[in-house]
């Protein structure tokens, strides 16, 4: 969930529980005002009658809602009282609701109780319709509150979201600096203060990496080219049984990591987009020509290939990097095939496929094209990497998928 999500959610909330709590408050204040309001007017009313009572020693007539009647003397203090009730009105023929005032005094010698009727209005209706007044203009004091706080945190947050774009975009590999937005807000900038920070010790790494990987590299073609040189001629001299085997053995491992040391270097390379010279290469000519060379292989394992669909398609990349991908796509669907099996090679504008028959693979897109990810033990694991670091850097992009087949998706860039 966003931020600001959570908080017009959170805020939402606390508004309805906020106008639950107000309407129930409101709806008992208001009933307690009516209350008070119908007994101070009564209150009056009886010290008016009270004071008649004194000046003429008699009991006054009123209407029949008002009742003056001698009682004995009362138990405990003389205090007055109002409650609600309900009489019946025949004309109306129902019961309407009253508020009844009851004092009790004592004058010259005599308790009196004068109890008051009043009518009250149908407060009921009242109360509801000034509760839908101020339920609408609570409603529409929250919306336009909750439009306009919206519509603002939008406003701050937008160098937020776009700074955390950027972030997201950046890429070691492609050396394009990390560009933040100033946002004039303390905490944000003390963030892309911090982000810059780390990236820049980040990249400070990473290139030592690089330049560690591709040096140590180097280094070690020399060393192991003398070894195996040695070990060939050692194989020109005459040798018992046990050091032939061990010599060969010795050679195949010093030609495998040879190899490794190539590929690694190789990767370097292209991270470092040492491979500048581009040109369009016809993609149908380069696999046209790899199949030829690969007829051995093919032919050994009885695999048949099909060329589904032919169409143009050229891609601009560095002809040396064009040949190494298709090897390792052609190498991979031939090593990993099955004896019988078959490729399937399908070409078109922008984007070509090759699928191969085998064995059902762990691995899925995610998986496959990550360094020293391996389906046997011959294989060192950087064949589908170097294929997919060749496709970032030339802003192509290449998908595993397995379902009947094994196959590479590669599409090309759209202006191509």
């Amino acid at each position: 969930m966003k931020f600001l999500t959570k908080i017009n959610r959170n805020f939402f909330m606390l508004f309805a529980a906020m106008l639950l709590v107000i309407c129930i408050a409101g709806y008992f204040i208001l009933q307690a005002m009516f209350l008070e309001s119908a007994r101070e007017s009564l209150a009056r009313k009886s010290t008016l009658i009270q004071h008649q009572i004194e000046q003429t020693g008699k009991l006054p007539q009123f209407d029949p809602l008002s009742q003056v009647t001698v009682i004995p003397k009362p138990a405990g203090r003389l205090k007055p009282s109002i409650k609600e009730v309900e009489l019946f009105n025949s004309h109306e023929d129902e019961l309407e609701p009253y508020a009844e005032y009851t004092k009790k005094v004592f004058i010259n010698g005599t308790y009196y109780n004068i109890q008051l009727r009043e009518e009250t209005i149908e407060k009921d209706d009242l109360i509801f319709s000034l509760g839908v007044a101020l339920f609408l203009l609570l409603v529409a004091t929250f919306s336009i509150s909750f439009f306009v706080n919206r519509r603002m945190n939008k406003t701050i947050w937008k160098g937020f979201e776009e700074n955390l774009h950027a972030i997201e975009q950046f890429n070691f590999r492609n050396n394009a600096p990390l560009h933040l937005e100033s946002t004039h807000i303390d905490e944000f900038d003390r963030l892309n203060t911090i982000v810059y920070g780390l990236t820049n010790k980040l990249k400070e790494d990473y290139r030592s990496l690089k330049e560690f990987t591709e040096n140590a590299s180097h280094e070690l073609q020399t060393p192991l080219a003398i070894v195996l040189l040695n070990l060939e001629e050692l194989l020109q001299q005459p040798l018992n049984e046990d050091a032939f085997k061990k010599t060969i053995t010795s050679i195949n491992a010093l030609k495998r990591l040879s190899h490794l040391n190539q590929s690694l270097l190789l990767l370097a390379k292209i991270e470092n987009n040492q491979f500048s010279a581009e040109e369009n290469i016809d993609i149908n000519e380069v696999l046209q020509r790899k199949l030829i060379e690969f007829e051995p292989l093919l032919h050994a394992k009885k695999i048949t290939v099909e060329w589904t669909e032919k169409a143009i398609c050229f891609w601009k990349i560095n002809h040396y990097l064009a040949e190494i991908l298709i090897n390792n796509l052609l190498s991979n669907a031939v090593n990993h095939n099955i004896p019988h099996g078959n490729i399937t090679i399908s070409t078109k504008n922008g984007e070509f496929l090759i699928c191969n028959t085998g064995n059902k693979s762990q691995f899925s897109d995610e998986i496959i094209f990550n360094r020293f990810v391996k389906g046997d033990s011959k294989s060192h694991g950087l064949g589908l990497a170097i294929v997919k670091q060749i496709c970032e850097t030339h802003h192509a992009s290449i998908h595993y998928e397995q379902k009947e087949r094994h196959c590479f998706r590669l599409t090309l860039p759209k202006y191509q």
